[in-house]
């Protein structure tokens, strides 16, 4: 049996027995358009609402909203970012490099330990200037490994001939990271070291050390 959208024109082939013996009410698929067909009748009879026993047609899917991707991929570099910074101890100790990446954005990195470093030909001096005592020191540092490694911080440490510590002040290295095998060198001073100063020693500040 072919029945007729009023509103449309468009033609539909359907069963009759899906009518039954009174009719029903039947939706137009392409304009939604709703009338009661019956079973022998040629002509729609006037519409008035109801469930249509023709499937309507889905509703076409709403593209999601154009700021829900930037804001899944704001979250995505978010959540790396984060991710970074938890694990950058882990990350500079892998690529020693990237400890001037984390120094520019303000974030603290453990010191590293000492192992495979070696401080090696420290001296001292002591200068006159006028009135002054000047305590130089310098020395080097050596990666002893083949990997790249970064430098924890240095300290000077004046003691007296018993070996009771009277004076330290961190030392700074020229480079903070040495590839397989490079050294670096130390230099630093002291403006009028503390008397009885007997002994001199340079060694590294790590947070094993507390």
């Amino acid at each position: 049996m072919i029945v007729r959208c009023s509103a449309c024109k468009t033609r539909y082939l359907i069963d009759p027995a899906a009518l039954g013996e009174t009719g029903r009410q039947v939706r137009c698929t392409n304009c939604g358009h709703v009338w009661h067909q019956s079973p022998s009748a040629d002509a729609p009879a006037a519409p008035r609402p109801a469930d249509s026993a023709v499937p309507s047609a889905p509703a076409p899917l709403k593209r999601p909203p154009e700021w829900a991707g930037w804001a899944a991929a704001g979250l995505f570099v978010i959540a790396a970012l984060a991710g970074l910074a938890l694990a950058r101890n882990a990350i500079v100790d892998s690529w020693p490099g990237t400890v001037s990446i984390y120094d520019a954005v303000g974030l603290p990195i453990q010191a590293p330990q000492a192992q495979g470093l070696r401080i090696v030909d420290v001296q001292s001096e002591r200068v006159q200037d006028g009135d002054r005592i000047i305590l130089l020191v310098r020395g080097a540092v050596e990666n002893t490994t083949a990997k790249g490694r970064r430098l924890p911080g240095l300290r000077a440490v004046l003691a007296d001939e018993t070996g009771t510590e009277l004076h330290q002040w961190p030392v700074a290295a020229l480079l903070r990271v040495l590839d397989g095998g490079q050294s670096t060198a130390f230099e630093s001073w002291l403006e009028d070291p503390p008397e009885g100063a007997a002994q001199l020693s340079v060694d590294f500040v790590t947070d094993d050390q507390g």
